[in-house]
C-alpha cells in the first residue's frame, strides 16, 4: 500500500493500519481506592497525526493477578464522555473509565493494562495504545473522634475485613475483639465508644 509506505517513510507513527498514531497518558495512573465503591481515571488522548482523523471505538480494561477477583471495569463512562472521532492533532482531557470495587476487597495494590482500540473507521478494532494502572487499598487508619458525650472511632470501607480491638493496658497482648459493632456509612465505618473512666485502648487488627 503507497500510503503506508509513505507515511512510514516520514517517521509518522500513524499509518493506513491507524496503529502507534495515538497518544495516550493516564493523568494519574495511580490511585487510592480507600472509601470508594468505584475510581475514575482521566487521560489525555492525542491524535498524533497530521492527516487522518482516528476513530476512538473500544477499550478494553484487563486486571493482573488477584485485582481479578476483586476488580471490574466500567467502559460505559468512556462512552459517554470520550469523543468516537480525534480529528487531526487533536487532544481529548478527561475520564477514560473507571474501575468497580468489590466492597469486599482486601487492603493491597491492585494493578491493570487499559487499551484503546480503533482506527481509520468506525469499523477499526486495531490496538492503539495501552497504559498500566494502578489501585491502592493501603491498611485503613484508625480515626478518633467525640460525639457529645461518646466518641467514635472510624475507618474507610473499602478495604474490608479489619477487625477492631481493645486493651487496658499496653503492656500485655490482652487485645480482645471490640463488643461495639460498627456501621457502615458513607464509605466509613463507625463504631460508637461511650465515655469510660480508666486507661482503653484500640486498634484495628487484619487476620
Amino acid at each position: 500500500m503507497k500510503l503506508h509506505v509513505f507515511l512510514t517513510s516520514l517517521g509518522l507513527l500513524f499509518a493506513a493500519t491507524a496503529q502507534g498514531g495515538l497518544g495516550f497518558v493516564l493523568t494519574p495512573a495511580m490511585q487510592s481506592g480507600m472509601g470508594s465503591n468505584e475510581v475514575v481515571f482521566a487521560g489525555a488522548l492525542t491524535n498524533a497525526s497530521l492527516i487522518d482523523n482516528v476513530y476512538l471505538n473500544d477499550i478494553q480494561v484487563r486486571f493482573t493477578g488477584a485485582a481479578t477477583n476483586w476488580l471490574a471495569a466500567d467502559t460505559n463512562i468512556f462512552f459517554a464522555n470520550v469523543p468516537g472521532l480525534l480529528l487531526t492533532g487533536e487532544t481529548y482531557t478527561d475520564m477514560v473509565f473507571g474501575v468497580a470495587i468489590n466492597p469486599s476487597i482486601p487492603p493491597g495494590n491492585y494493578s491493570g493494562t487499559v487499551t484503546l482500540a480503533g482506527g481509520l473507521n468506525i469499523f477499526a478494532t486495531n490496538q492503539l495504545a495501552s497504559q498500566t494502572f494502578q489501585i491502592s487499598l493501603p491498611p485503613a487508619a484508625l480515626n478518633f473522634a467525640p460525639a457529645g458525650t461518646n466518641f467514635v472511632l472510624s475507618w474507610p470501607s473499602p478495604p474490608r475485613g479489619f477487625v477492631l480491638e481493645q486493651n487496658r493496658d499496653l503492656t500485655t497482648t490482652n487485645w480482645t475483639m471490640a463488643t461495639n459493632t460498627p456501621t457502615v456509612s458513607n464509605g466509613w465505618n463507625e463504631a460508637i465508644i461511650p465515655a469510660l473512666t480508666g486507661n482503653h485502648f484500640y486498634r484495628l487488627a487484619y487476620p
